[in-house]
């Protein structure tokens, strides 16, 4: 990976990490701790659906970014021997602070998942969601997922999907044509109120199209890059099925299923994801593709 991006890449997930920015409370605190577990399962209810965490209760589990360790303490709660992986301090610290006032015992480890420090066939399962799209080296991140894995283990695994509505409309159309919009003076407000954005993540584009000019609108990776986590990402991929399926080609078994409209950038999008019709079309053009795939026995 080139210093550039590793130095870019520190600081965006340093500073950004999910679920922050839906809660007021101080970090560290239990306050804190309840409102963004409360936020991510309120918004992503599929999770425990795909994950079945209770599954997993006895076994090995690493998990390849875990940012503060959400879905690390519902392993862990459901018996899992968890082990945490992530590239921030910052993350890392926060979880081990939150296990360790829950009482709960787990590993944590800093690194690169591109670079696993962990013995061949350690883990049955490693679970990684929405994070190796934004490493460049995203094929050496899965062939450690299959080295660190046992015969017979399992890789779970979330990729932004090339083919949802999020990044073929939202992101190519209505995100494109909002972000002009900042161009107008006084927009930036109607956008604010018509979004329900952030004012900041709104000037955070306004300094890129101050930085870039129209090859932000223009250039798909740098938009699509800073249209997924944030203003300032260094780098977000998209995957199609197929694209998935040979990414994880040396593993035995692959399956893909794709959950999550993504409709936060709506009027009312949160309550109409929620609704029978929507639950449906998300398994066809949703942004979360998760891959689950197995390594030989």
């Amino acid at each position: 990976m080139s210093p550039s991006y590793e130095l870019a890449r520190e600081a965006f997930w340093t500073g950004y990490q999910p679920g922050f920015r839906f809660t007021g409370a101080e970090p560290g605190t239990p306050e804190f701790f309840r409102d963004v577990e409360e936020h991510r399962y309120s918004l992503e209810p599929h999770i425990p659906e795909v994950v079945q965490f209770e599954r997993w209760a006895g076994r090995d589990v690493l998990e390849a970014g875990c940012g503060i360790a959400t879905d690390g303490m519902r392993f862990a709660r459901a018996g899992a021997r968890y082990t945490g992986f992530d590239g921030s301090s910052t993350a890392l610290s926060l979880a081990r602070r939150r296990f360790e006032a829950a009482g709960v015992d787990a590993r944590f480890e800093q690194g690169s998942v591109a670079a696993l420090p962990f013995a061949d066939e350690s883990f049955d399962l490693v679970f990684s969601h929405g994070v190796i799209h934004h490493t460049q080296d995203t094929e050496s991140a899965v062939a450690e997922f299959h080295r660190v894995l046992r015969p017979g283990g399992t890789a779970l695994v979330m990729l932004y999907h090339r083919g949802s509505l999020n990044y073929r409309f939202t992101i190519l159309v209505v995100r494109r044509a909002l972000a002009a919009l900042l161009l107008v003076p006084g927009a930036a407000g109607l956008v604010a109120r018509a979004t329900g954005e952030d004012p900041a993540v709104l000037e955070g584009h306004r300094a890129l199209l101050r930085e870039h000019g129209l090859r932000y609108l223009t250039d798909r990776g740098l938009f699509l890059s800073n249209n997924t986590d944030g203003p300032g990402n260094p780098l977000s991929k998209v995957y199609s099925r197929a694209e998935a399926r040979r990414l994880f080609a040396a593993f035995d078994d692959v399956q893909t299923a794709v959950r999550f409209l993504n409709l936060r950038a709506y009027p009312g999008g949160e309550r109409l994801a929620a609704t029978r019709a929507a639950r449906a079309l998300e398994r066809r053009i949703g942004w979360h593709l998760y891959v689950k795939a197995t390594k030989r026995a």
